[in-house]
């Protein structure tokens, strides 16, 4: 397995939930930075205070220097060119390990509120 003990995925960023939401997102398939984030506002966890699009990039700006996300420009119409991002064989494994990961806390979360 890849060495993923510095990345996200293994919880240290619990509270920033942007990254395996934008891994989860693009292992259905690739996609655009706008749509990415136009998805991720429809999301109930963000009902309060949905991501912005400058986040949105900073995040897949960072997760593509990772090497978990690759990047390409498509050029379909006339006018600017949209970048299309695609999953890594590194961001499929971080995502994995974000699954294991929320997976224990959820566990570790039901016997705390079992107790409560």
């Amino acid at each position: 397995m890849q060495d993923l003990k510095n990345c996200a995925c293994t919880g240290k960023t619990l509270p920033k939930l942007l990254r395996p939401l934008i891994l989860s997102r693009l292992a259905q398939g690739d996609s655009h930075g706008y749509a990415l984030t136009e998805h991720l506002r429809h999301l109930a966890v963000f009902a309060e205070q949905p991501p912005d699009h400058t986040g949105v990039y900073r995040a897949l700006q960072a997760m593509e220097a990772e090497g978990l996300i690759l990047s390409d420009w498509e050029h379909l119409k006339p006018g600017p060119g949209k970048r299309r991002y695609r999953l890594t064989p590194k961001g499929a494994a971080c995502l994995k390990k974000w699954k294991q990961t929320l997976e224990e806390y959820r566990r570790t979360i039901d016997m705390l509120l079992a107790s409560l």
